[in-house]
Order: C-alpha cells, then structure tokens, then sequence
C-alpha cells in the first residue's frame, strides 16, 4: 500500500463535518432569531398604539370639541383644550412605550358633537424592520402598523 493513499482517521473526519454543521446551524439560528426580534418589537409598539387609539377615543367620549391642541393649525378649537386635555395628547403619552411619535400619523374623527354619536381614533405607525433578512421577507421597510379605536360620545359639551 501506498504511504499517500492513507487516509484520516475517521474521528477528524467526523469532527470537522460537526463544525460545518454546527457553522450552518448557527447562521439559520441567528435568522430566525433577529427575525422574532422584529416580530417581537412590532407587536409591542402595535399594542401600545392600540392603547393610545383607546384613550383618546375614551377621552373624545367625554370632551369630544377637544381632538388637538389649539393653535395656529387648529383655531376652532377651544383655548380649554390645551395639553393634557386633548385626544391627540391622551394619545401619545397613553402607556410607558417608547414609540417614536414622529412616525405616527392621529387621526381623529368626530362627526358630531351630540350625545350617541360614534368618535373614531385611527393611528398610522412607520415601523422600521431592523434585521437584515426581514424585509426581504415582508417585502418592504418600514412596515405601516395600523390602529383604530371607537368609542360612543357620553356627555355634551
């Protein structure tokens, strides 16, 4: 027999095909964990939306003239609507999320302001995958949670 047509023992053969194995578990492991991640993240900003749409339709069953804050944008409104007694106000600071409020979109509609009417609080949220393999997966980046909240007008105003 020839010294060159000796092979490895068996045991190193079978070493490095557990690290190759090992090497290409661990790539799918992280995969699929920075994807829960992102999926983690997301339901958690969309229940703290689902909050916030809440307490501002609740506050809006209560004081349904005050949905924003009175200024230059929103002249009708009466001064008694100043923060906290708005529903947009209600809405960003319902709960102890930290959602970037710069990506939501509140919108409120009231469509009178009688007693049995129904206020509706719609949330739109640009949430931003973090992963790399997500929005492969979803398709785009950043994905639009969506909101809405309604609630029966109880008192006059």
């Amino acid at each position: 027999m020839n010294q060159n047509s000796k092979s490895l023992p068996s045991h190193r053969l079978e070493r490095g095909q557990s690290m190759v194995e090992m090497a290409l578990g661990f790539v799918l492991l992280l995969i699929v964990l920075s994807g829960l991640l992102d999926v983690g993240r997301a339901f958690y900003i969309y229940v703290a939306l689902e909050d916030a749409a809440g307490e501002a339709a609740l506050y809006l069953s209560i004081d349904p003239e005050c949905t924003n804050p009175p200024g230059l944008e929103h002249p009708e409104i009466p001064i008694d609507c100043l923060d906290p007694n708005n529903a947009e106000y209600r809405a960003r600071n319902a709960g102890g999320a930290n959602i970037d409020w710069s990506n939501a979109d509140i919108t409120v509609e009231v469509p009178s302001n009688s007693v049995g009417n129904s206020v509706l609080v719609t949330i739109s949220y640009q949430f931003t995958l973090l992963s790399p393999f997500m929005p492969r997966f979803a398709g785009v980046n950043p994905v639009t949670l969506t909101v809405s909240a309604s609630n029966t007008i109880i008192r006059e105003t």
